[in-house]
């Protein structure tokens, strides 16, 4: 029996014992931490537009409450219907006029980002990967797949793109084009993770991220890693359905993730240009594609003030980012102070806190101008991955498996003024 003067020594010992042993320990070995990353407060011109209020939690509610946790929401408004990739592993049909939801068919994986072929709205083309901490078939692989909606058949388009590391690129990278049909196990590699995507106009080119490529990677809690070390792992895949390839748009970009096309310039044909989210950036990007080079991008916004997430654009034009989770107080000390993370990544990861909170922003249809933002707290809608605008109300995913229901909130009354003002203006 401990002596209760004796007490103290014994804690000393023990707190000694277990600091040598966590001071010891090893971030995973695959954690590459990028160097310091300064942070600084989001610009006046957001600041100015952001809500005073939690707008989310006086206004949004919920609809089809048996709904699992979602990743996107596809809209066919003009069929009073949607269909929802969920984190149950299907995709949901939804009643616009009812609010009902019942599960459609089951995909591989986990079905994420989603759009209709623009060409045909029987065509649906989907992310699927795998999700942190569920099980999956030894035979489901992640990458772009196809559903024929009335006949509910899923077919893949894309399983595998070229070759190259699984590592980390240290400057933006890309590649030619790889036929589908030349692609042999010598020349390629499997898609580890698919996670948003957006179809040009002519519906023949389908750009599609993969915010890291390690084995085995995953939504969710599988992000972690990157979201700390903020290693440029993230890779930009261009498929051409004309021509039957695949290329490497762009590479070395901290966790791609939301990808959308610019409208085509004045004078028609194809677009040139796209908008990225580079999540654990907490930035919006511009890419210029060059034809097999690594093209040029320019920073839109910087120091925002959550992890943007996926990105849409409502029938003005303008461009609705979902923040998945507001910036904290730890983020910003992470990556102005690099050093810091090799000792957080020790930790077991139960012991950090997971929040709920989340948010919204609006930005003019060049993706310069900031309209409108609402940071919320999470009690309503946690984790918004994506806002989806409908002709009169925003749809509002929740990437949780915990949450039921999907929300929906109407336009902010405070973009009234502007609307009549945001017509469809392409982008530079």
């Amino acid at each position: 029996m401990i002596r209760l003067r004796s007490l103290p020594l014994a804690l000393l010992i023990a707190a000694a014992v277990a600091a040598t042993a966590w001071w010891h320990a090893a971030a995973p070995a695959d954690a590459v931490i990028a160097d310091q990353y300064p942070l600084a407060d989001p610009a006046p011109e957001l600041r100015a537009v952001t809500a005073a209020g939690d707008e989310l939690r006086q206004h949004a509610s919920i609809i089809a409450p048996h709904l699992p946790g979602q990743d996107e929401v596809v809209l066919q408004e003009d069929r009073g219907r949607a269909f929802v990739t969920a984190l149950d592993g299907q995709i949901w049909r939804l009643d616009l006029a009812s609010g009902a939801a019942r599960p459609w068919v089951r995909a591989p994986l986990i079905p994420a980002g989603a759009r209709f072929d623009p060409r045909n709205p029987d065509l649906l083309y989907f992310c699927a990967s795998r999700l942190h901490g569920r099980a999956s078939a030894p035979d489901e692989r992640p990458g772009l797949y196809r559903l024929h909606i009335e006949s509910r058949r899923i077919e893949p388009v894309l399983l595998d793109v070229p070759a190259g590391a699984l590592g980390h690129e240290a400057v933006p990278a890309a590649s030619a084009a790889l036929a589908l049909d030349a692609m042999t196990p010598a020349n390629s590699r499997p898609v580890q993770f698919c996670n948003d995507l957006d179809i040009s106009a002519d519906g023949q080119r389908i750009v599609f991220s993969e915010p890291f490529a390690a084995a085995d990677a995953s939504m969710g809690g599988g992000a972690f890693n990157e979201a700390i070390t903020r290693a440029r792992n993230g890779r930009l895949w261009l498929v051409d359905l004309q021509r039957r390839s695949v290329r490497l748009a762009a590479s070395g970009f901290a966790f791609i993730d939301g990808v959308l096309w610019d409208a085509p310039s004045a004078g028609g044909g194809e677009e040139t240009s796209l908008l990225i989210t580079e999540t654990t950036n907490f930035r919006l990007l511009r890419l210029h594609l060059g034809d097999a080079g690594p093209g040029r991008f320019e920073v839109l916004h910087a120091n925002l003030p959550g992890l943007p997430d996926g990105l849409d654009r409502d029938p003005q034009g303008r461009i609705w980012i979902g923040l998945i989770k507001l910036r904290t107080p730890l983020a910003t000390t992470l990556h102005n102070h690099a050093w810091l993370k090799s000792l957080l990544l020790r930790l077991p990861r139960s012991w950090l806190p997971v929040g709920r909170s989340s948010g919204v922003m609006a930005l003019s249809p060049d993706g310069r101008t900031p309209l409108y933002a609402s940071l919320h707290d999470g009690s309503v809608v946690p984790d918004i991955s994506v806002v989806v605008p409908g002709r009169d109300r925003l749809y509002l995913p929740r990437f949780r498996p915990d949450v039921g229901g999907l929300a929906v909130l109407p336009y902010p009354a405070a973009l009234d003024a502007k609307r009549s003002a945001m017509t469809a203006v392409p982008a530079p």
